[in-house]
């Protein structure tokens, strides 16, 4: 943090009136132990000491919940390297170290993997022999329904693997190219061993479609963005580019303009001149940085609107909701068990359970 940016941040401290509030919103928003260290920075002593201790044991925790987390992580690529298998981790430890450049920085939930749908029955044995339990088992056996995601269950309970495909990633307007991502994958330091995740480039888009898919609902994958995108050699013309294959620029327009706004990431001023020439991203920008702190349900029709704006063109954005809107996935099949000629009707009954407001 620059000089200039400490004085700003300590006059901004000063007007705190409720710390409880403060310490309650990163705590939600899971970015506790980032805000601690830039508290440090700017003279501790703006917080009350009890606020401060409170960001304190947030971060340690934090720290030490990623470095087994981490532990685990390293253990399953070495496990699926040595079965041939293409797993590639993403977004919680990786991302950590390869945007923020220190484990203990990001909090994260799970562990995120990606492996194209062929390998799927190798990594669920895999997985399997290191004790992770399959949510869905069923579903893991070739020609089964396709989940949101394979969600394998840790012994501990705290944390659970969750491994996507080509086809589990519904939420980008076309199925991902996994060979042209595998193709410039990069090493990140974890757990004293080189990993490979996707590369930065990639990995902007990947977020951006994330952050999409939940409504931008925490202020932590909007700090990803920034984190993601300050790298001196951040390549913004393949960033785009591999957007723009996947159609997914509007949701990384979105991404841009949250991160520059809210957050003065540093994006040059042609990248933002570009995301702001998108003046439906402008909207759903602003739309998400008013109720990030005061978020309120989102009508059914609303998120179906939300969808289909996300995608530019009103045909491929009208397909693209439709899709979402239709494609069942493992809560459906859990709330509602057919027999299997009767499968098809589950593309009927979703939409009416998302109408009546039963997750997205």
């Amino acid at each position: 943090m620059s000089e200039g940016q400490q004085e700003a941040l300590r006059k901004l401290l000063a007007t705190a009136q409720d710390w409880r509030i403060v310490l309650h919103a990163a705590r939600g928003h899971r970015v506790a132990a980032l805000c601690y260290p830039q508290l440090l920075a700017a003279g501790g002593c703006a917080a009350p000491p009890e606020i401060l201790e409170g960001f304190r044991r947030q971060a340690i925790a934090t720290a030490a919940r990623n470095l087994r987390l981490a532990s685990r992580l390293a253990e399953v690529i070495s496990n699926a390297e040595r079965a041939g298998i293409e797993l590639v981790p993403y977004k919680g430890p990786v991302l950590a170290e390869m945007a923020y450049g220190n484990l203990g920085l990001r909090e994260f939930v799970d562990l995120d993997f990606i492996v194209p749908q062929r390998q799927l029955a190798e990594t669920a044995k895999v997985l399997g022999e290191l004790g992770y339990r399959s949510a869905t088992p069923a579903l893991v056996e070739e020609g089964s329904p396709i989940p949101g995601e394979y969600v394998f269950l840790a012994d501990e309970g705290d944390f659970q693997i969750e491994v996507h495909t080509e086809f589990t990633l519904r939420h980008f307007p076309v199925p991902p190219d996994l060979e042209s991502l595998m193709c410039t994958l990069r090493p990140v330091s974890l757990a004293g061993r080189p990993v490979f995740t996707f590369s930065r480039e990639d990995t902007l888009t990947l977020l951006a479609v994330h952050g999409s898919k939940d409504f931008w609902a925490q202020l932590l994958w909007i700090c990803d963005i920034v984190a993601l995108v300050r790298e001196a050699g951040f390549d913004w013309d393949r960033a785009l580019a591999q957007a723009g294959r996947m159609r997914c620029r509007r949701m990384v327009n979105v991404a841009l303009l949250l991160a520059g706004d809210m957050l003065d990431a540093p994006i040059p001023a042609s990248m933002k001149r570009r995301a702001e020439a998108d003046a439906v991203a402008g909207e759903h920008a602003r739309w998400v940085a008013e109720r990030l702190f005061a978020p309120r349900p989102i009508a059914p029709w609303g998120q179906v609107r939300y969808r289909m704006r996300m995608v530019e063109g009103f045909w491929p954005g009208m397909r693209y909701a439709t899709r979402l809107a239709t494609t069942p996935g493992a809560d459906d099949w859990n709330r509602v068990r057919l027999p299997g000629r009767l499968r098809f009707a589950y593309s009927l009954i979703r939409p009416l359970r998302l109408f009546r407001g039963q997750n997205s």
